[in-house]
């Protein structure tokens, strides 16, 4: 899908009403927009900490309990040692 839009002498530029609602923009949400190559960026719909939090725990199994650190995850791997 590609759009146009104008930047303004302050620098702005507004998100075409199809794209926004493709990455599902709502007011308030932030965006990062990332330079890829020299004439070429990529904007993208910054995920709210629920999101993420929610993304990485559906990695792991119901009922795993969660770890501290990394040595916390070491240690329970390993077998104990006398």
């Amino acid at each position: 899908m590609m759009s146009t839009a104008t930047v303004s002498t302050k620098g702005q530029v507004v998100i075409p009403v199809e794209i926004r609602r493709a990455l599902a923009l709502e007011p308030g949400d932030v965006v990062t927009v990332d330079l890829v190559e020299p004439g070429e960026a990529r904007l993208r719909r910054r995920e709210s900490l629920d999101e993420l939090a929610a993304r990485f725990t559906a990695w792991v199994a119901p009922g795993t309990p969660l770890l501290e650190s990394a040595s916390d995850l070491y240690a329970a791997r390993e077998p104990s040692r006398p």
